[in-house]
């Protein structure tokens, strides 16, 4: 019976609530547009609201987002709008007939849209500053702390004095704290990066994926279970490999479908100009996918003070059009503007919204039209979303800094500067192309599974290959054998690789291997596992 009452009494305050948002007692706050006294008109889905990088309807406690009010047909004018937000509440046990109100954050201004202004009559509500006509505005969201549960972020829209909106479906959305662990997240992104070196980075993709781990989400046919090949560049901020929640493009297309980099490949190279200061793209970043899909593979790329973002995708096979994937992953540290040392970060699969498969081994069922990049719901009656463990992780880890010589006491560090000239590939520690010192902040160590590619010097061909349409470096030494131990033996695969030279033909990047592998076993020393105390029971 006690909880038929608070039921009730939850139900009443939600609705009265919503009345007092739009009017409050005594009229002192009223939300409606220009104060008009007539009935709103429901959202007909002429405009929409939106809060960008709040995946998944989830917003990440104390962070900054921005809040777009707009015309889905970029033509459509408004007015008048409020801008809004409604905090959560919680039990009262001691009084059912008043919840305990939550935080909603709060609203501030954007700078670069001067049609809006703060409520002088409302808390944590923003209106136009004048009534001419308009089809966007923004506004930002700082995220209340943490333990506050969900917030409604709604509009209110006028096309004319007299005919308005409510706050209904399109013009109303509700995100709610986002409790994902720290390596689910990434680094804040850093809008004005004044770091003073180049960098090197060792990335690691760990793959994590196996019938063990994914019980329920792994291939019926275990064998074929795999990654594709790894690709992506570091970049600057106007450059996107992917977006989330916007259709992919044909590169991805052709990757999450088929795992065939060759198209996303070459859209990269489209964005690499001779001039750094202007090329979006700094490095082309390849590496060739694990022996399995719980092993791991390495690659080294560079990044400077413009292209300080790196983005990848792998896609997983077979599938519909599942892939892993980050999108402009921050290095340049948002709090201290140096190069961050080392970042974990966990990828979960990805939907290209291309093909409407529902198993890893469904026939191709094109989607058309396609659908938006979204998170990929695998198995949702057998493996719920908020159970589903990392398939790979990425582990970036800063092997050297460079000294630009742009970037000096005469030149500061708020001034665009270009990239280094050294090269990845060779070179003594400390020895420029240019003469000049290098800044070592690290012991450079050779990673055990050497680089696949990347679009730094190419170093010499491989005679054998040089006459060739597809010139190639040498193989390079076998890796160490990677694979599990279990009785102090392991039993697995090693790798050797190879690049191209030059500027490879699509005929050569799909034929040329790039990778050789083969069976291996030598003795090990088994060690028990750590504890993992935040694992998760089977």
């Amino acid at each position: 019976m006690k909880r038929r009452i608070f039921g009730f009494y939850q139900l009443l305050y939600i609705v009265l609530s919503f009345h007092l948002y739009l009017c409050d007692e005594e009229g002192i706050c009223d939300r409606r547009p220009l104060g008009t006294t007539t009935d709103p008109l429901p959202p007909d889905n002429r405009f929409l609201l939106e809060i960008k990088d709040a995946h998944d309807d989830k917003y990440i406690p104390k962070r900054q987002y921005e809040v777009r009010l707009f015309s889905r047909d970029k033509k459509t004018p408004f007015i008048a709008f409020t801008i809004s937000l409604r905090e959560d509440f919680i039990k009262n046990k001691y009084n059912p007939r008043k919840p305990i109100m939550l935080k909603a954050g709060f609203l501030e201004t954007h700078s670069s849209f001067n049609n809006a202004k703060y409520s002088h009559t409302c808390n944590n509500t923003i209106i136009q500053s004048d009534i001419t006509p308009k089809t966007e505005t923004k506004v930002l969201w700082t995220a209340p702390e943490k333990n506050n549960k969900c917030v409604t972020i709604f509009a209110l829209v006028a096309v004319q004095p007299t005919v308005w909106y409510s706050f209904e479906g399109p013009l109303s959305k509700q995100v709610c704290e986002d409790r994902r662990k720290a390596d689910d997240m990434q680094p804040t992104e850093n809008d004005n990066c004044q770091v003073c070196e180049d960098a090197r980075y060792q990335l690691t993709i760990e793959g994590m994926w196996s019938p063990n781990t994914h019980q329920f989400t792994y291939p019926v046919t275990q064998e074929l279970a795999r990654f594709s090949d790894i690709v992506g560049a570091s970049h600057n901020k106007d450059f996107a490999l992917y977006t989330y929640n916007s259709e992919a493009g044909d590169g991805l297309k052709m990757l999450a479908e088929q795992g065939n980099t060759t198209k996303m490949e070459l859209e990269i190279l489209d964005m690499v100009n001779d001039d750094i200061q202007i090329s979006l793209v700094r490095t082309l970043i390849k590496a060739t996918a694990p022996p399995r899909p719980n092993m791991s593979t390495v690659t080294n790329f560079r990044v400077t003070r413009r292209h300080h973002l790196v983005s990848l995708v792998m896609a997983l096979l077979p599938s519909p059009d599942w892939f892993l994937g980050v999108s402009n992953m921050e290095l340049c540290d948002a709090t201290t503007n140096m190069w961050a040392e080392n970042i974990t970060f966990n990828l979960y699969p990805l939907d290209a919204g291309t093909d409407s498969g529902l198993t890893f081994e469904s026939p191709n069922d094109e989607t058309s039209p396609p659908q938006t990049i979204t998170s990929a719901d695998i198995a949702p009656n057998r493996a719920p979303k908020e159970d589903t463990r990392p398939y790979a992780r990425l582990l970036f880890h800063l092997v050297r800094t460079y000294s630009n010589l742009d970037c000096s006491e005469e030149h500061p560090a708020t001034e665009e500067t270009g990239g280094g000239t050294s090269d990845d590939n060779g070179g003594e520690p400390g020895d420029g192309e240019d003469g000049s010192e290098e800044k070592n902040k690290f012991e450079y160590r050779p990673s055990p599974v050497p680089t696949t590619t990347t679009s730094e010097q190419p170093p010499s061909v491989d005679p054998d290959t040089e006459e060739s349409k597809c010139p190639m470096t040498t193989w390079s030494d076998w890796a160490v054998c990677d694979g599990e131990c279990i009785n102090n033996k392991v039993n697995g695969y090693q790798a050797r690789y190879r690049q191209h030279v030059g500027d490879p033909t699509p005929e050569c990047i799909e034929e040329a291997a790039t990778e050789d592998f083969q069976p291996c076993s030598e003795d090990c020393e088994e060690e028990e596992p750590a504890p993992d105390e935040n694992e998760e029971q089977e």
